[in-house]
């Protein structure tokens, strides 16, 4: 069967820059008093979203965005520490966004927010593209694209590494 054929399309590209620009406003809601945001997107998806956002907020803000990539075994997060990239400065104080393509089970929010819990943030919040509710874990997100319901056995992918973005179903 062509891999093509099995996808069912959730959102076109127009939908998602306006879902991207809605988030980028709800993270300056949450954020306008601040002067730093250090922002980490989860990879490889999360990382991508994370930079779409910042550039938006470049444009809306004056605050200054700090960006990261935070690596782990999404599949096995549990297993490897995360990595974050470049190395982070202490955070005691700063204001820090995990960003991240779909919130599923909640295990890799859970894994990633990990390595901050050494510091004392003067905020730590989250956001995702998609929600899909199938949480085991007690992860909450503070900004949320679009909260998707969906079988267990279907898959949400997020592609944002071309020029025409879009999020199907498996």
């Amino acid at each position: 069967m062509n891999f093509h054929q099995t996808e069912s399309p959730i959102l076109e590209h127009n939908r998602i820059c306006h879902i991207i620009d809605r988030m980028a406003w709800q993270i300056y809601e949450h954020h306008y008093i601040i002067t730093d945001l250090y922002m980490v997107g989860i990879t490889p998806r999360g990382s991508i979203l994370c930079q779409l956002l910042a550039n938006r907020l470049k444009e809306i803000s004056a605050i200054k965005i700090h960006i990261f990539s935070l690596t782990l075994d999404k599949e096995l997060p549990h297993t490897l520490p995360a990595k974050i990239t470049p190395d982070l400065p202490g955070l005691d104080g700063r204001n820090i966004l995990i960003v991240d393509d779909v919130l599923n089970t909640g295990s890799t929010l859970l894994y990633a927010l990990k390595p901050f819990l050494r510091y004392r943030p003067a905020s730590l919040t989250t956001a995702v593209l998609v929600d899909r509710n199938h949480k085991r874990f007690p992860v909450y997100c503070d900004v949320v694209g679009i909260q998707l319901s969906t079988s267990l056995q279907e898959h949400v992918f997020v592609d944002l590494s071309s020029d025409r973005y879009k999020v199907y179903l498996r």
